[in-house]
């Protein structure tokens, strides 16, 4: 009698899935691309995970756990000025649009730029936007609390601040693709903040840190 196959690693085979997709997008990421990264056939794909569509909206889930989260905690970091840390969740969201071991680019920005085509299956659709307003959600809510931004006046326009820091990166998010540099980028960062109104040092600089 032969022995069982042994099982796989779904958490592996998920971050393999996760990597395909934010390189490739959902459209251009192909059944044989997903299971040729995460070492498993067809029905194994589909027994663990279900289908492509169901495979996309884990793997978000799985991107914005490891690769997102950490960011936004910078927004909450003790003893640093609100400059300070919006720069470093700035900061840290553009470091892992150009992580060396993962793709460019942001695997949300990717996705949200699919929506507007025929490819991407309503699941998918109705997860990326929700990502997107939950992001949107913690930014207006730190603008809105924080004692800093309150006593700056951005409490009073935290929607549009809000979304000013999310169009500021999805835009770097295409940039990196494009093949920018970092401290391209960084520069744009430092104009973002600018324009925020958030203050100049003694040097009449903006630095980032």
């Amino acid at each position: 009698m032969a022995g069982r196959r042994p099982e796989f690693d779904k958490t592996s085979a998920l971050d393999a899935a996760m990597l395909v997709f934010w390189k490739k997008g959902y459209v251009g990421a192909s059944l044989a691309d997903l299971t040729g990264a995460m070492g498993i056939n067809k029905p194994s794909l589909y027994s663990a995970f279900g289908n492509k569509e169901a495979l996309f909206v884990l793997s978000l889930h799985q991107y914005l756990e490891k690769h997102a989260k950490d960011s936004l905690a910078h927004l909450d970091a003790e003893g640093k000025s609100l400059r300070q840390r919006i720069s470093g969740f700035l900061l840290a969201t553009v470091r892992g649009q150009l992580g060396e071991e993962t793709p460019r680019g942001c695997y949300l920005a990717q996705g949200l730029s699919e929506t507007a085509g025929e490819g991407l299956p309503q699941a998918a659709i109705q997860a990326l936007k929700a990502a997107d307003e939950e992001n949107m959600r913690q930014l207006v809510h730190f603008f809105r609390s924080d004692p800093e931004s309150q006593r700056l006046g951005l409490d009073l326009q935290a929607d549009r601040a809000a979304l000013y820091l999310v169009t500021l990166l999805h835009g770097t998010a295409s940039l990196s693709r494009s093949g920018r540099c970092k401290s391209e980028l960084e520069g744009i960062l430092e104009l973002g903040l600018r324009g925020l109104g958030l203050g100049l040092d003694e040097e009449g600089h903006l630095p980032l840190q």
